[in-house]
């Protein structure tokens, strides 16, 4: 009896220290993607809020991309249950509104005549830019997850299965289409495209960098800038999502994998590549380029190399969004809403506010010393900040 009651206990006592060990090995794991917690700064200048509209939010907005666009004096704005606004840039009042009802995934993008929306059904929706009436729609092959780019009576619209659409800015026809290969397995979001003089250059989730005609869609070069080679699936995961940058003939990308490359837009050449990534894009200065690492680690490498010139780890887990280059130093938003302002020379925290309750759609959009920030709760906040 007493061998049988030491057995049973013995039995219980390794039961209880296996599932302690689970749960701790649970909550360990918990952990390791926990957001720091933010540490008190002294406060450096000040942010001037300018003012605050509320549009209706949701958390059900992973991967798109509704990015407020400024247009001089005016703010153009859509919402993720439909409603598009146009405000005045300086004093937020609202020049005219509509409400679509259907949800949106990504826009506006605007021309000199048109915005454009896109939903995710697939569908481009085209309103005239003074009055907000619906001029034309068109329903392409998969849901639209960046906002569409307007040049020279083109519209540009980037799909998620990878087909790229050239549509007649006046009445949706399309032009041409430009189709490629992606993975099976990819991350929910996509990079817009960039067109400069009669060109367009794309970032693929399969690694690959496009340059297209933007009059014919003819290829000019197509270089598989991001080798997949991973041993699974997950791991071949190289998307280009992350907004890219032009700075005179050299293109800057990131890529999920953790690589930022710098190609030659004359050949699609990789000048250089480095393994420091994001799926969030980069943002250029004249001497330097800032991204935001797969932990929400920000760092600053140079431009003409890619050598690493700062990183802070201050906003680790904090999902931010991809950094602004704002007078000299740097802004990133984080998943509760803060802005934080970061020395441009040494990335240390100079400055930090909050703006709504949820994490922003993207990063905010500038005209000036005028910073335009939009939560996922609906909240749009023009905003200065000076030292």
């Amino acid at each position: 009896m007493q061998r049988i009651l030491i057995v049973i206990t013995l039995t219980l006592l390794f039961n209880v220290s296996c599932s302690l060990f689970n749960k701790n090995k649970g909550k360990d794991k918990k952990k390791k993607f926990e957001p720091v917690k933010i540490e008190k700064i002294v406060q450096q200048g000040q942010f001037n809020k300018l003012w605050t509209q509320k549009f209706d939010g949701g958390k059900k907005s992973y991967g798109y991309k509704l990015v407020p666009f400024i247009d001089n004096k005016s703010v153009y704005v859509a919402s993720l249950k439909g409603e598009v606004t146009k405000l005045n840039t300086e004093t937020g009042e609202v020049s005219w509104s509509v409400d679509l009802n259907t949800e949106l995934s990504a826009g506006p993008g605007v021309g000199s005549e048109i915005l454009l929306v896109g939903t995710p059904e697939g569908e481009v929706i085209a309103l005239d830019k003074e009055n907000g009436n619906q001029l034309w729609s068109e329903k392409l092959s998969s849901e639209i997850l960046s906002p569409p780019v307007i040049d020279n009576q083109m519209a540009i619209v980037r799909a998620q299965d990878g087909r790229v659409y050239a549509l007649n800015a006046g009445d949706g026809k399309r032009e041409w289409l430009f189709d490629t290969n992606i993975p099976n397995l990819t991350l929910r979001g996509n990079s817009q495209p960039v067109v400069r003089a009669g060109r367009i250059y794309i970032g693929f989730d399969n690694g690959k960098v496009a340059a297209i005609k933007q009059e014919s869609g003819d290829v000019i070069w197509l270089q598989n800038v991001v080798d997949s080679k991973g041993k699974t699936e997950l791991a071949r995961i190289v998307d280009i999502d992350g907004d890219m940058a032009l700075i005179a003939t050299d293109l800057y990308l990131s890529s999920a994998v953790g690589k930022t490359i710098a190609v030659a837009t004359e050949s699609g050449r990789v000048m250089w590549s480095k393994d420091k990534g994001s799926a969030a894009g980069v943002t250029a200065s004249r001497s330097k380029l800032f991204i935001i690492d797969n932990e929400s680690n920000v760092r600053a490498l140079n431009r003409s190399d890619g050598t690493e010139e700062w990183k802070t780890t201050a906003y680790k887990n904090r999902l931010l969004t991809k950094p602004v280059f704002y007078l000299g130093d740097v802004i990133v938003g984080d998943l509760e809403g803060y802005i934080h302002v970061l020395d441009g020379e040494d990335g240390s925290t100079i400055a930090r506010t909050r703006m709504g309750k949820l994490a922003f759609y993207t990063q905010p959009v500038g005209s000036g010393s005028i910073l335009i920030a939009y939560n996922k709760d609906g909240t749009l906040t023009a905003f200065e900040y000076s030292r």
